[in-house]
């Protein structure tokens, strides 16, 4: 049998239902991520990714780089 995951869009072969029962109640019983804080506004400039992409110095394309305006945080401060 073959399924897709939601959360990553990758085909997954399950040997049985047993096996793609026990990933699918795995992900039930999974801790949620916590919530951002709440006082903390995200960047307008890298709306909170704390990278931008850049061009790249030998001019083939764009690379991560830290934002220059919050600094890597992803935060204004």
């Amino acid at each position: 049998m073959i399924a897709v995951l939601d959360t990553t869009g990758l085909l997954v072969a399950y040997h049985s239902w047993e096996e793609w029962r026990e990933d699918r109640r795995r992900d039930a019983l999974a801790e949620p991520l916590p919530p951002p804080p709440p006082l903390a506004p995200s960047c307008g400039h890298c709306w909170g990714q704390a990278r931008i992409f850049a061009p790249a110095r030998n001019g083939e394309g764009l690379v991560p780089s830290p934002c220059p305006v919050c600094e890597g945080t992803g935060t204004v401060r």
